[in-house]
């Protein structure tokens, strides 16, 4: 069998070798796992309760305060507020107290900043690995009376995503693999700022809120491609994304352009997609922007039949077959090379 790549299961390896493999079935779970679906969705009675778990690969700094926010952002895409956060820790043999402190100081800063208590999780020095990892798990709870889906999007419904592309790709490269960057100095600066703006907590708390927003999701790796796909996935249709709609920063832009990778295709945390009645679009729209928070359409949801679609700046349609693999990994390959004294 051929080797997987670096990065996220392609999907047909998901359902192949992970979700045919669930346990007991329990009514009570109302969203289970599935492509693009970010948390589940349990009914505990009198309200419903959203698990998320995802892992820090990436990067090697902030991951701590990265892995609460991540994670928080895949529970708010369901309406949930994020309450409680367990995390496992795993640290290369030789680290020191110092490391571990720091990135447990990290998520302690995170969680505060979103009034979410730590309950509880796992430390362990381990064989193998050149880089600590933390994988995160987040618990919120919403009331019955709504929640939201990845897989409920309606063909029809507009696309209408927050902020840029690439914000947490943007902080990661400049971050953690500077040397391979030939950018002026204050330009990566101000990449690294773009870490600030990873919570898409209240976006998705004011999304939540509006008649018509049928679903949202937290577009991570494959960018904002990767997670319209996976929002049409989940729910069965297609799309039609428009690329010249997209919003890029300069500092992504230029990036981007420096390394030569696509910045609709780099992890994009920080972001939320929301699929919307077209009704409801300029409302969802004036609420986002009250809040000072840049929203814009950038596409629409279309029949299965239709497939998912880029469409760039000329109206030529290039079609997204699959999620696609996220530019990170080709600076994260060629900052090894490099290390390596590959050039």
């Amino acid at each position: 069998m051929k080797g997987l790549e670096t990065g996220k299961v392609p999907p047909e390896k998901l359902l192949e070798l992970v979700l045919r493999f669930l346990g007991r079935p329990d009514p009570r779970v109302l969203v289970g796992p599935g492509i693009g679906e970010d948390a589940a969705v349990i009914d505990m009675g009198d309200a419903l309760l959203v698990l998320a778990m995802d892992p820090i690969t990436a990067a090697s700094r902030d991951i701590g305060w990265l892995s609460v926010h991540v994670n928080a952002n895949d529970v708010a895409t369901r309406g949930a507020a994020p309450k409680w956060f367990l995390c496992t820790i795993l640290l290369p043999e030789g680290s020191g107290g110092d490391e571990l402190g720091e990135i447990m100081a990290q998520v302690d800063r995170a969680a505060k900043e979103l009034g979410v208590s730590i309950v509880g999780g796992h430390t362990e020095v381990t064989p193998g690995l050149r880089s600590p990892i933390i994988v995160g798990v987040m618990a919120g709870e919403c009331p019955k009376s709504k929640y939201l889906a990845t897989g409920n999007a309606k063909p029809g419904d507009r696309i209408v995503m927050t902020k840029t592309a690439g914000i947490e790709g943007t902080a990661v490269i400049s971050i953690n693999y500077p040397d391979i960057l030939r950018a002026p100095g204050d330009l990566i600066e101000r990449s690294r700022a773009f870490l600030r703006s990873i919570s898409v907590v209240e976006e998705a708390a004011v999304a939540a809120g509006i008649d018509g927003v049928h679903a949202l999701h937290d577009p991570t790796e494959g960018g904002i491609l990767g997670g319209v796909w996976e929002m049409a996935a989940a729910s069965g249709l297609g799309a039609l994304v428009e690329g010249w709609r997209v919003p890029v920063a300069e500092e992504t832009r230029a990036i981007c352009e420096s390394l030569g990778i696509d910045p609709m295709k780099l992890l994009s945390s920080g972001s939320l997609l929301i699929s919307v009645d077209p009704r409801a679009e300029e409302g969802l729209l004036r609420s986002l922007r009250a809040k000072g928070i840049r929203a814009t359409g950038i596409g629409e949801m279309r029949e299965r039949s239709f497939g998912v679609k880029l469409a760039d700046a000329s109206g030529n349609l290039i079609d997204i077959e699959s999620p696609p693999r996220d530019s990170i990994y080709e600076v994260i390959e060629r900052y090894a090379a490099i290390s390596r004294g590959g050039g």
